[in-house]
């Protein structure tokens, strides 16, 4: 990799994304650099929240709240992170496995870094919880920047 000129930055509005996201932002404005801020929402938590409602819509009514949160509560910190980057910013909101969709995002939109949290979990609770920055590490086709 010679040069970076698009680093994606995945959030879920946590403190350990906020300081990646501050990262990526003193990094894209030394190498002019453009970003593209992505929220991943977990579709299979959803259906978790439709199955305690009873009316009629409830899967899509979820949804578009969990888009609403997403939106008002998540990108407003990570943009204010990142600051002005004179090559810009993009926003990408997506539905699926956050690995995956990441992964996939940087593939297709040659991604030449991607910058993101870890909450610091060890061994156990990743087998228990999973961790999306290490089935991240594992799997991009491009550099990964693990901030903590």
């Amino acid at each position: 990799m010679s040069t970076i000129q698009h680093i994606l930055v995945p959030t879920d509005g946590s403190e350990t994304s906020i300081k990646a996201a501050k990262f990526a932002g003193n990094l894209a404005r030394s190498v002019d650099a453009r970003v593209t801020v992505m929220l991943v929402l977990d579709g299979r938590l959803v259906v978790a929240d439709a199955w305690n409602a009873i009316e009629p819509g409830a899967v899509e009514s979820v949804r578009q709240r969990m888009e609403e949160h997403a939106s008002q509560d998540e990108l407003p910190p990570t943009n204010a992170a990142i600051g002005e980057v004179p090559a810009g910013i993009h926003t990408v909101h997506l539905w699926g496995n956050p690995s995956e969709e990441i992964c996939r995002f940087a593939q297709e939109n040659d991604v030449d870094l991607i910058v993101m949290g870890s909450h610091g979990r060890g061994a156990l609770g990743r087998a228990i919880l999973g961790s999306v920055s290490h089935a991240v590490v594992n799997s991009a086709g491009c550099a990964v920047t693990i901030v903590r």
